[in-house]
């Protein structure tokens, strides 16, 4: 057997794990032993992806990457409030949008999401991504996470302070984010990052 060849080694925690061949005695089973099992609701999850790429986001990393762990999150998202019949939209469902336009807008807006996602139908596609759409779902998904829980989440107020100072047009104005505008602008997505976040810890400061 050549040292490259994969071998088939049974453990009990891990039943089929495939491993460069090693020998016995220089093998670390507590390498790849698995991990205990996180317990998670639906809402946990897409709080995890949320928080995630809101970090990603400000670290001006992937753009793929943010707006595959943003759609995953604003879709459970949007499927709890659908359950639960909360009396809020998402943008996915805006009724400003003509009744019969709606189905075709959705699926502009998930265009990009399954083409991260599938390539059962277009293995050797290519897409034209406009990483711009992930804020509008990010700030909706932020949004939408506190109507459901009531909860405000450092890194998502961050990122919904970060949109609001952005994009000002969209909301009534406050001395605070005013001035928050005059210190911050879109170069410094990373230093409001690490500037602000202590302070949706803690508020006071």
């Amino acid at each position: 057997m050549r040292s490259s060849d994969p071998v088939q080694l049974s453990h009990p925690l891990l039943p089929v794990a495939t491993l460069h061949a090693v020998a016995p005695d220089k093998r670390d089973w507590a390498f790849i032993q698995m991990p205990a099992k996180l317990h998670l609701s639906k809402l946990d999850v897409a709080l995890r992806q949320l928080e995630t790429a809101v970090t990603l986001y400000f670290h001006h990393a992937d753009p793929v990457s943010i707006h595959t762990l943003t759609a995953a999150a604003y879709n459970v998202l949007r499927n709890i409030k659908n359950h639960r019949s909360e009396d809020f939209t998402m943008f996915k469902d805006a009724q400003q949008i003509y009744p019969e336009m709606r189905k075709e807008f959705r699926n502009l807006l998930n265009e990009a999401e399954n083409f991260f996602k599938h390539a059962d139908r277009d293995p050797e596609g290519t897409f034209a991504f406009a990483p711009d759409l992930s804020d509008v779902l990010l700030i909706d998904a932020c949004e939408a996470y506190g109507r459901l829980t009531g909860e405000r989440r450092p890194l998502l107020t961050l990122y919904m302070t970060w949109f609001r100072i952005r994009h000002p047009q969209y909301y009534d104005a406050t001395a605070a984010v005013d001035e928050l505008s005059k210190s911050y602008q879109e170069a410094d997505r990373l230093l409001y990052f690490r500037e602000c976040l202590p302070r949706t810890h803690n508020p006071s400061t």
